[in-house]
């Protein structure tokens, strides 16, 4: 039964890895731009994620050094570049940066990416499920 389960769990970790696998701004949730140890991840699944029409959801908080921020930037940059014909937005404000993007769906699974840069720190927040929208992302990415 204990190998049953941890074999569950890493079918579960794999999933969401592969969730973000066409982005640029993956090697951010895989830890080769900003140390795991220096983020704080909040990973998802499941019913409690379902009032919001999700299955999924991937959060990653940290403080980058300016040469991380840069690198975080110009891939999130790649990953706008290569989307422009689905919904996103950027908004910039008196020391908040901020770009909602919505991805190209995998069948009827719809994605976003939110990343939040503000003076204090850092938050990218992907999600997927069939009723992903800015507006759910812009509500989450706000709590």
């Amino acid at each position: 039964m204990k190998r049953v389960m941890m074999l569950m769990a890493f079918v579960v970790l794999q999933m969401g890895a592969r969730a973000q696998k066409d982005l640029h701004i993956n090697a951010l949730f895989e830890g080769k731009i900003v140390p795991q140890e220096r983020m704080v991840e909040t990973r998802v699944r499941g019913r409690s994620l379902s009032k919001y029409g999700l299955t999924y959801f991937r959060s990653l908080r940290f403080e980058p050094t300016g040469k991380q921020e840069k690198q975080i930037k110009a891939l999130l940059e790649q990953d706008l570049a290569e989307r422009t014909e689905q919904d996103y937005q950027v908004i910039t404000d008196d020391g908040l940066y901020q770009v909602f993007l919505e991805l190209s769906p995998h069948g009827n699974t719809k994605r976003m990416l939110c990343y939040k840069a503000r003076c204090e720190g850092v938050l990218v927040i992907y999600m997927e499920g069939p009723q992903a929208s800015i507006k759910t992302l812009e509500s989450m990415s706000n709590k």
